[in-house]
């Protein structure tokens, strides 16, 4: 397949929310050659929703669905399932999913740039850890590493659950403080191994909130050095103010190392022993310097 004019994918991969990705997506939208919705939460997925849709090809059937041939002859209008005959000769939907997606890729390259009239260069997208499994497949992509001292992001959670009035970000309403750690620790470590394998490749990045956080110019040129294109971190600090309902500190470098007074320390040390591994791989020591890394 040609990938002239087709837009690279550049997924914006974070173990968990309030990690920073509404920071990065603000500052991705600094630049006229990446495509996205510049709304925010910044969470509208293209990809998402048309590699889901081209996998439905490769799933399997169950007869005893609700979905079945039946459904399959009315007219479209509601949900759709796997192709719904056990015995067709003709179906190769594991074969099919990759040429099928590719050309929902094209054209949506396609319509984005006339849309606008401009050649984009890459589409951003905060992308479930899932993605990048099945998106290798069918085409190359670049991806942003988006890590956080996860003690940090249990505060991060806690606090803007507590702002807004609802839990969210995988704490749920019958979390206390000890089991919304233990779902946290649970799903840091089934997530990790994403972060291991991208980590690998030539065509990913890690990038630290804390720099994000602490210095948006800096993460900015490395970022922009990396990608081959510019962006602006000073209009994205000149917006800070319209975005202080998304934050829970009174600056983004408040909220770095939070843990070391807000957090309880029971809990702390459980994060310490359960994730010592982790926050070793990932860099989250005490004599650690993100300006540098």
């Amino acid at each position: 397949m040609a990938t002239s004019n087709l837009l690279e994918p550049l997924l914006v991969l974070s173990i968990f929310g309030r990690s920073g990705t509404t920071l990065l997506m603000q500052l991705l939208g600094t630049s006229e050659q990446i495509v996205f919705d510049r709304d925010y939460p910044f969470e509208t997925r293209y990809l998402t929703y048309l590699l889901r849709w081209s996998l439905l090809l490769q799933e399997g059937y169950q007869p005893n669905d609700a979905w079945n041939p039946d459904i399959n002859n009315k007219a479209p209008g509601g949900r759709i399932g796997p192709f719904p005959y056990s015995n067709a000769k003709y179906w190769k939907g594991r074969e099919m999913w990759i040429p099928c997606f590719q050309s929902a890729w094209r054209e949506f390259s396609r319509m984005s740039s006339v849309q606008k009239c401009v050649e984009y260069r890459y589409y951003a997208e905060k992308t479930p850890f899932w993605a990048p499994e099945y998106l290798q497949q069918a085409m190359p992509y670049k991806a942003i590493l988006l890590i956080r001292d996860p003690r940090d992001v249990f505060l991060s959670i806690t606090a803007f659950d507590k702002k807004r009035g609802f839990p969210g970000f995988v704490r749920e309403v019958a979390d206390d403080d000890w089991t919304f750690a233990q779902r946290l620790v649970k799903l840091f470590r089934e997530r990790i191994p994403v972060i291991h394998r991208e980590t690998d490749k030539k065509n990913s990045m890690l990038v630290p909130y804390e720099l994000l956080a602490s210095s948006l110019p800096a993460a900015s040129e490395k970022i922009g050095k990396w990608l081959g294109i510019p962006f602006n971190p000073f209009v994205v600090e000149a917006q800070a103010s319209s975005f202080s309902h998304h934050m829970t500190s009174r600056d983004p470098s408040a909220s770095i190392g939070r843990w070391k007074k807000e957090m309880d320390k029971d809990i702390r040390d459980f994060f310490e022993k359960e994730l010592a591994d982790e926050l070793e791989f990932l860099g989250y020591t005490d004599d650690t310097d993100f300006l540098r890394s």
